[in-house]
């Protein structure tokens, strides 16, 4: 029979041979809801470029602003004349943790336009995009023609209508043996 000391190195060499971690992708989905209010008069006053801040709005542990044109992105570019067109923002969280724990999120998002009675006129999904920092940007995306939007809209009774915004945020999530043994166990 082996000693105790014999026995105890065998053990500690056999724990340091053998490691395990894990990696696995995460989604976090937010909602957020942006009402517009006489969305005709807002339509003829905003000009080619301005758009319509969405009060900010938190999805997968971060916080979000929605951009929403609906006259375009921009006035000297033809392709975005005439469309509706959306971007996402994502916000900085508080000043002291810029420091110690910069923002690298990779997030996709879906805008849909409905109708004041919930039904959707118009939507598009956007691809993942990396977020690098705080007030990084995902880049302008048109979601209908101006024209197309204007024409389903005629019909409700009621001048407004809502933005409504599907964050999903991808996580890549490590874990130690530890943490992965544990989820095994409470999953049975």
């Amino acid at each position: 029979m082996a000693s105790l000391p014999t026995l105890g190195g065998a053990w500690r060499s056999a724990r340091e041979a053998l490691s395990f971690s894990s990696t696995r992708v995460r989604h976090d989905t937010g909602v957020h809801l942006h009402r517009i209010d006489r969305y005709s008069k807002v339509d003829g006053m905003a000009l080619p470029g301005e758009c319509i801040d969405s009060a900010p709005f938190r999805a997968g542990g971060h916080e979000w602003q929605l951009l929403y044109y609906p006259n375009g992105a921009n006035d000297y570019s033809r392709s975005s004349h005439g469309r509706v067109s959306v971007d996402l923002r994502l916000r900085p969280g508080p000043w002291w943790r810029l420091f110690y724990d910069p923002q690298d999120v990779t997030a996709a998002y879906t805008v849909s336009v409905l109708d004041a009675d919930g039904n959707q006129v118009v939507s598009k999904a956007v691809k993942p995009h990396r977020f690098g920092s705080c007030w990084s940007r995902a880049g302008i995306e048109d979601v209908a023609t101006a024209e197309k939007l204007r024409s389903a809209l005629q019909g409700v009774k009621e001048d407004g209508l809502i933005v409504r915004c599907d964050v999903t945020v991808i996580n890549l999530e490590k874990e130690s043996r530890i943490k992965w043994y544990l989820r095994q166990l409470v999953k049975e």
